[in-house]
């Protein structure tokens, strides 16, 4: 399931960044792929895929600002 989510994630960051180069582990806020609007967008588009709901606490969490974080805390939210 991991290996779909993180997928469905770098599919995401790719249609907004034709030939984006992102590994798992790096911050894709200071590669400056996407802005704070982006965050926004993607954590609806997170939710609406995956039936989930991010807190709080996943909106704070560093995990939040790589597809490897993300990866985990959607893996953990299913």
């Amino acid at each position: 399931m991991n290996h779909e989510i993180t997928e469905w994630l770098f599919d995401w960051f790719k249609s907004r960044v034709p030939g984006l180069e992102l590994k798992a582990d790096e911050n894709y806020i200071d590669k400056g792929v996407i802005d704070s609007f982006g965050i926004i967008e993607l954590v609806e588009s997170i939710e609406m895929q995956f039936s989930i709901r991010l807190d709080q606490n996943d909106l704070q969490s560093l995990e939040l600002f790589s597809v490897g974080g993300l990866t985990a805390i959607i893996a953990r939210k299913q």
